[in-house]
């Protein structure tokens, strides 16, 4: 019986080869783009997976209360790695890091700067155990002079990583040697660059040892997961429970701790200050959807051209009927029909997603393996897939041509109508319903893009080169950095130099002072930048009271601030010039504002301007210079590099324009315009080629009509536009419907921005007219194809 039914299936599937391929090309590029958005989401999901007892292992959290705010941070104040594993049992091993940053790391021969470089204590990989691939990792940060590289880091260094072991590089002013090298492949949250003993470090280490330091990142094991609850109601308030009150470096008056765990830390970014990436849980439901979405409209495809062409297959069934076929055998024989067409797509989608994963790597930045393809997870996926397909979408048409009666069809020379065609007509409208709302989005994506370019943030970011300055000692630093600002400065394509240690769209560092307000000293957590003399000159900042720093008065580097205007606007302020502010940490300093500048954006549009402290520091931070417009660059970075190897010599020149790394923040969503226009469009063209292969089985159902028309008079116009009208309502439909749904997800995404994008009628017209535009010409080749046949060919049999 199995045999018999394969047979007919593959019969039916070869002699209609229109309606096969349009059904198999479909079904694969909707199943591949499936299969490629679960291979994100998976990927997305997976972040610190790799450890072992992942879900015994808690990151500890804090808000922290300074004065009238609330922070939600990722750190945690106070010695809790020290102390967490003696006073509570529940914790099997505690380990605290900090994240320094980028520097570089170098050897005799080479130097590269490398992110993420993380100072821990000996215990980090007894809680978080990085895969060694040489090195022993219960050894490896027990001495002071110690540091562990990533394979990557060590490859550049030394080639081989076997051959880095024991072997000496230099970092800052120090030499270390090579411990171990880690396998840093597996996607973590943390991802460091290289390694290094907190203990080396007295005044780094400080701040993760005592009560009123600054905090690092803390992370434990716990015995048994179920311990996490209880043991955060113990150590909730520890903090207020140790710390001394009034002597916090970072203006701390209170804190509370909570446990998240690690697998929870990367699509965690309501926390402020993360130790390494962070995800956006946004745009795995946003992925997620879209997946249904393709799936759902491919699956539609099915369903219509089933039940169109169900005309076609009446007979066969009431003779299949007639010779003894029940109906339950003949519902049999579609749902393996559909259940093999469902395989062979989906085995034409495995061919499609090896084929596109490296693209699709590129465009998502991320570094999915195609091993991951032969993966239980993907083929249980799959499987679902194609059950759903094959059974669930197979159902209906089989349902629906099973109950033909062979006497109706057999005795008669009619054949039944082809299927529910409002059922058709819904699930069409349905269709680009959904295509509409992806089209609508990719439109406001981009939109709102083209805003975040184009909006004035307040300075000139274009012709601006950032260049770190490699950490030799803060004395060489200091002597280098102002040298080389001379230098640089008498190159004829260089307008302007300075330092900064935050740069727009770096953010910027919370300070604490005590400020005047109403003839007192009130005391607040203000963001606050360090930068050099030309700063806001060579920003093209604007002052709107004041004075701007001067070299040629030496005062300014003593306490004298220039604060914007919602600093200003926020301390009821009607002149700021002139009023006390004192920095909290030093206790006889009394400083002034000198000066107030015009708000700009120092961090990305995602958030409002928010009160912000400019301070004087011309020693330390990057190296900023203006170059002059239409500047031949790569000869003007020779220059630069020339006179760069005279300072820093081993020391690559690591520069940066402004403009792009200020655009880096909104990675995450150029990336989502991407993918937005890419699953668009496969919407639309998934469901117009369900159109074109419905309106070709339309117009054959319609021929002996389309032929009586002409005979008596009808134009070639009038029968295409009778044969599209049906098709052109449902379109229109659809916008009806999308309109409001588009509205509210894309006002709600634009929720993430401060200054965004108004919606606008034109976003959802030019939508709805591309598709309905896109609609009626997939339509008219078949409507004119079936116009101008002859009708004597359709007539003939009358």
């Amino acid at each position: 019986m199995l045999k018999n039914y394969l047979v007919i299936t593959l019969r039916n599937l070869l002699r209609n080869k229109v309606y096969t391929a349009i059904n198999l090309v479909g079904l694969a590029v909707g199943i591949a783009s499936c299969l490629l958005i679960f291979l994100f989401l998976q990927h997305e999901l997976s972040y610190d997976e790799s450890f072992k007892d992942a879900d015994r292992i808690y990151r500890v959290t804090s808000t922290v209360q300074k004065g009238d705010q609330t922070i939600e941070t990722a750190a945690a104040i106070g010695p809790l790695a020290q102390l967490l594993p003696q006073e509570y049992p529940e914790v099997e091993s505690a380990t605290v890091l900090i994240n320094m940053g980028q520097n570089a790391i170098r050897t005799d021969e080479q130097a590269f700067y490398t992110d993420n470089i993380i100072y821990a204590d000996s215990n980090i990989f007894s809680v978080l155990d990085f895969p060694f691939i040489v090195g022993n990792p219960s050894t490896a940060l027990k001495a002071p002079a110690s540091i562990v590289l990533t394979s990557e880091l060590a490859g550049k260094l030394f080639g081989s990583l076997e051959a880095a072991l024991g072997k000496p590089v230099k970092y800052i002013a120090s030499t270390f040697l090579v411990t171990g090298v880690i396998d840093q492949t597996a996607p973590s949250h943390i991802n460091p660059g290289a390694i290094l003993p907190l203990h080396f470090d007295a005044q780094t280490e400080y701040y993760v040892t005592d009560w009123n330091g600054i905090g690092g990142y803390t992370y434990l094991k716990l015995h048994k997961k179920e311990h996490a609850a209880p043991l955060q109601e113990k150590i909730a308030d520890l903090y207020d429970r140790k710390a001394t009150p009034g002597q916090s470096l970072a203006g701390i008056t209170g804190a509370t701790f909570q446990l998240q765990n690690i697998t929870d830390a990367y699509l965690d970014k309501e926390k402020e200050a993360p130790v390494g990436e962070v995800g956006n849980i946004t745009y795995i439901y946003i992925f997620g959807v879209i997946a249904g979405f393709l799936l759902l409209i491919a699956s539609i495809n099915y369903i219509n051209l089933a039940t169109a062409r169900s005309a076609k297959r009446a007979k066969e069934v009431g003779m299949r009927k007639a010779i003894g076929a029940s109906r339950a055998q003949v519902i049999q024989q579609f749902l393996l029909e559909s259940v093999l067409l469902a395989i062979v797509a989906s085995l034409l989608a495995l061919m499609l997603v090896e084929l596109t994963l490296p693209l699709f790597n590129t465009v998502t930045g991320k570094t999915i393996d195609s091993v991951l393809i032969l993966s239980s997870e993907l083929g249980m996926a799959l499987l679902v897939i194609v059950l759903f397909i094959g059974i669930v979408a197979g159902s209906y048409p089989a349902f629906f041509l099973s109950r033909f009666s062979s006497a109706e069809v057999l005795k008669s020379n009619q054949t039944p109508k082809s299927g529910n065609a409002l059922l058709r007509k819904g699930l069409v409208v349905a269709q680009f319903t959904i295509s509409l709302v992806l089209i609508t989005g990719t439109i406001v994506v981009y939109d709102q893009m083209m805003h975040v370019r184009n909006t004035d943030l307040g300075f000139d970011k274009e012709q601006v080169v950032a260049i770190s300055i490699p950490s030799i000692g803060w004395v060489k630093q200091k002597e280098n950095l102002a040298a080389i600002k001379q230098e640089f400065r008498r190159l004829p394509q260089v307008v302007l130099t300075t330092n900064a240690q935050q740069l727009p769209g770096e953010g910027a560092v919370k300070g604490d002072y005590l400020l005047e307000q109403n003839n007192r000293l009130v005391k607040k957590s203000i963001n606050t930048i360090s930068v050099g003399y030309e700063y806001l000159d060579l920003m093209g900042m604007k002052l709107s009271a004041g004075r701007n720093y001067s070299k040629d008065i030496r005062t300014d580097e003593q306490f004298r601030y220039i604060l914007n205007e919602a600093a200003v606007k926020e301390l009821g302020w009607s002149d700021a010039i002139d009023k006390r502010i004192k920095p909290t940490w030093a206790d006889t300093a009394n400083g002034t504002v000198i000066g107030v500048v015009k708000d700009f954006n120092y961090t990305s549009l995602h958030s409002k301007i928010e009160p912000l402290v400019i301070q004087l520091d011309p020693h330390f931070g990057k190296l900023v210079v203006r170059l002059e417009a239409n500047t031949p660059l790569a000869a003007t970075l020779s220059d630069m590099e020339d006179i760069w190897r005279k300072y820093f010599p081993g020391y690559p020149m690591d520069y940066s324009f402004l403009d792009e790394s200020f655009h880096q923040q909104y990675q995450a969503e150029e990336k989502m315009l991407t993918i937005f226009t890419f699953f668009a469009l496969l919407t639309i063209v998934i469901a117009c080629m369900g159109l074109f292969g419905l309106a070709s089985y339309m117009a054959e159902q319609r021929t002996k009509e389309i032929g009586i028309r002409k005979v008596l008079g009808g134009s070639v116009t009038d029968i295409v536009v009778l044969l599209t009208g049906n098709f052109a309502t449902l379109v229109v439909i659809a916008i009806v419907l999308a309109v409001p749904v588009a509205w509210y997800a894309m006002d709600t995404w634009l929720q993430n921005f401060a200054y965004r994008t108004e919606l606008s009628w034109w976003q959802f017209v030019a939508a709805g007219m591309g598709a309905l535009a896109i609609a009626l010409l997939t339509v008219s080749y078949q409507a004119l194809k079936a116009a101008t046949t002859d009708p004597v060919k359709a007539l003939r049999a009358e």
